[in-house]
């Protein structure tokens, strides 16, 4: 697979995928919070999570579209010097780490997604489809970090991009 089928499967797939599921799923938060916050207190803190998750997702996918995965592309069209997308590959790595700790804290307060016993309907898709997201975010985040960045870089005559420290350290 190029890097140019690499990021339009990233796209067609994965960001597609978000962009659907993300305001479903803050949606059906809200529901769910609003239904059983008073008997199920951690919900206030997930709907906080969810809603951060949504909020660093979104913009992440636009730099992705609109600067990374186009210098990625002009790079194996035209061999494009890799320093030129080192800087936007140090962002989104930054960013993946940010949201592996949100997707982390969301597996931990949603008892790895296992539904009340008094949860509605709504309450098991929320859990359904916080567990789908989780998947699918991670499986994304593993084809960025693990194929896409790597690829690129030997593109340029690299060996392995090296792993760019994020905002903690």
């Amino acid at each position: 697979m190029t890097l140019t089928e690499l990021t339009e499967h990233l796209e067609s797939t994965h960001h597609v995928y978000l962009k659907k599921a993300l305001p479903r799923l803050v949606a059906l938060m809200d529901k769910v919070h609003q239904a059983h916050s008073p008997r199920h207190p951690e919900l206030t803190r997930l709907q906080t999570v969810v809603e951060n998750l949504r909020a660093d997702l979104e913009p992440h996918l636009l730099k992705e579209e609109q600067i990374l995965f186009p210098l990625i592309r002009q790079l194996e069209a035209e061999g494009l010097q890799l320093e030129a997308a080192q800087g936007p590959i140090r962002v989104m790595r930054s960013e993946h780490d940010g949201a592996g700790e949100l997707l982390k804290e969301m597996r931990t307060l949603t008892n790895v997604y296992v539904v009340p016993k008094d949860g509605c309907q709504s309450f098991q898709l929320l859990y359904e489809g916080l567990k789908e997201l989780e998947e699918n975010t991670h499986i994304h985040i593993h084809k960025e970090n693990n194929l896409l960045f790597p690829v690129a870089h030997k593109a340029c005559g690299g060996d392995i991009l090296p792993r760019f420290p994020g905002p903690k350290g």
